[in-house]
């Protein structure tokens, strides 16, 4: 059984991972729905757009789990193990679907490595009740992954923002069709503001 005392050192630092991560995917939802256009139109944006949200809910379960209380165990070990299988199923069956579309190499093998990490730390839970290392694992997969997910949120960001110069709509590379005209929002924009 884990020690109690363990887990109630690691409980600061997972809630505030927790907190983190959440207020992060809310801001990613946010500026996903400001600019939906020029992600739907590109497949890197759209892959960027889910492992962004993606991303960020994953860091929310994994904390979640390392806050369960020591009596539950070996069950945080297990969910640990599960959800690390899961996502990077998941995760790197997107990869190879979007894999011609220009994404960065050393991220996405970073982003792989940082999703092995819960099988690792739930496998040395299940075989070292007593250890600290899955705490430390996880703490170390939650925070590099929230500042991977930042780089990938604020290119995301950035690209809904940048798709348009001198106010006309430009087209995206590896765009399936140009984003459309957008002169009557402009318009009804310049009407509303104070003169």
């Amino acid at each position: 059984m884990t020690d109690q005392f363990v887990v109630q050192e690691w409980q600061p630092l997972f809630i505030a991972l927790a907190g983190a991560s959440a207020a992060l995917a809310g801001l990613v939802f946010v500026a996903m729905s400001l600019h939906p256009q020029p992600i739907l139109v590109n497949t890197l944006t759209r892959s960027r757009a889910f492992v962004a949200a993606f991303g960020y809910l994953i860091g929310v379960t994994l904390a979640l789990i390392m806050l369960l209380p020591a009596r539950t165990e070996p069950v945080g070990s297990l969910l640990l193990i599960g959800l690390g299988v899961g996502e990077s199923v998941l995760v790197i069956y997107r990869e190879f679907r979007v894999r011609h579309a220009g994404v960065s190499l050393p991220r996405l093998v970073l982003g792989d490595i940082l999703l092995l990490t819960p099988v690792a730390a739930g496998a040395v839970g299940l075989l070292q009740p007593h250890s600290e290392i899955p705490f430390l694992l996880v703490a170390i997969a939650v925070g590099a992954g929230l500042f991977v997910l930042f780089s990938q949120s604020w290119a995301l960001v950035l690209h809904g923002v940048t798709h348009r110069v001198g106010g006309q709509p430009i087209s995206l590379p590896g765009g399936n069709t140009p984003p459309p005209s957008m002169a009557h929002e402009d318009k009804a924009i310049a009407d509303a503001a104070p003169v």
